[in-house]
């Protein structure tokens, strides 16, 4: 004990001093037991004080890897505080969950226009019954603002904990990545706020709102080619030269790396949104593929055709460059500001 005190912390060395104690008067099984007990409290309240909670977002500040259109963009930043994220971590328990209600309630009482409350798990080691308990309390309190619970990242063992307690049934969304569930809540919020968002609109229409000029639309339309792929269709692939850029009209692409032996999906565009914009203006190699999610309505213009614009057409020209800057920095915006959420 007295080479013990410059090695242990001041809480340790008191419980070996207790633990002594016991053993001189009840003796030695006494106090191994006393010990055990001791540990166990000791670890418990160590735990407790492990924050759940490993970073908290809104949509309006973390969103899905499909990139969207400006108007869809715009509903989501003004409305998507309606989606509440919360990522957890460690091994949840009635200590650390008790503090994670406490934090749920605040946030909801703050967010009264919360729609979807969406947990990950990806990074939970595992959870006892009274964790579940907790999100039983979890789901009340967001039932009773109309708020749907969407649980995602869940392992075997945590699905079996949240299907005992009934937590994974109707009014529990239960998604397999974040990225999945994101995507879904936002075409909620979006649809919600804009029932037509998802309309048709010519190209030359679209152009029009990108471009801020109808005769502008007009020209660029005139100079594009239309495009209709079929879902798995490759459109361009890694390290081919940039010979064109894409105008997605209708459906979704995505953008594919190659790491190791297989293709890693790292983005996703939907309509009304352009691909290959930065290759042609750089003239660097493509540094993805290109892929067709689904079927697809694109509108190409090809480098040839982009150069004769910037040269025979700078006014039109120009134009383009600004709505390629403009598309840029929101996604630099978006960025910075996922970056912000993830350093809380």
């Amino acid at each position: 004990m007295v080479d013990s005190v410059r090695r242990l912390q001041l809480n340790d060395y008191l419980s070996l001093i207790v633990i002594a104690v016991i053993i001189v008067i009840w003796g030695f099984i006494a106090g191994v037991l006393i010990g055990i007990v001791i540990g166990c409290a000791t670890f418990a309240l160590s735990a407790s004080r492990v924050n759940a909670v490993k970073f908290s977002f809104d949509g309006s500040e973390y969103r899905s890897s499909l990139d969207r259109s400006p108007d869809e963009l715009s509903i989501l930043t003004v409305h998507g505080r309606e989606l509440l994220g919360i990522t957890l971590q460690s091994y949840l328990f009635f200590g650390s969950t008790s503090q994670l209600y406490e934090q749920v309630m605040a946030l909801l009482d703050s967010r009264p226009q919360c729609r979807f409350l969406v947990f990950d798990f990806h990074l939970v080691t595992g959870i006892d019954s009274s964790a579940t308990h907790s999100f039983e309390q979890i789901k009340g309190a967001a039932d009773d603002i109309g708020a749907r619970l969407v649980l995602v990242n869940l392992t075997p063992e945590l699905q079996r904990a949240f299907h005992t307690n009934g937590l994974d049934g109707a009014g529990v969304m239960v998604a397999p990545t974040l990225d999945r569930a994101l995507e879904t809540c936002e075409q909620a919020i979006i649809e919600a706020h804009h029932p037509n968002a998802g309309g048709g609109q010519s190209l030359q229409a679209w152009l029009t709102d990108a471009l801020g000029n109808m005769d502008y639309a007009s020209r660029l339309a005139a100079r594009c080619k239309r495009l209709e792929v079929e879902p798995g269709q490759d459109i361009a692939r890694q390290g081919d030269p940039s010979d064109a850029m894409h105008f997605i009209l209708a459906g979704r692409v995505g953008i594919f790396v190659a790491a190791s032996d297989r293709m890693v999906r790292v983005r996703s565009l939907g309509r009304h949104t352009m691909i290959g914009e930065m290759g042609l203006i750089t003239g660097r190699p493509r540094s993805a593929t290109i892929r067709s999610e689904a079927a697809s309505v694109l509108y190409e213009l090809p480098l040839g055709v982009y150069e004769q614009v910037m040269q025979q057409d700078p006014a039109l020209g120009q134009a383009l460059l600004k709505f390629v800057i403009e598309a840029m920095s929101e996604r630099l915006s978006f960025a910075n500001r996922v970056i912000t959420a993830l350093q809380r």
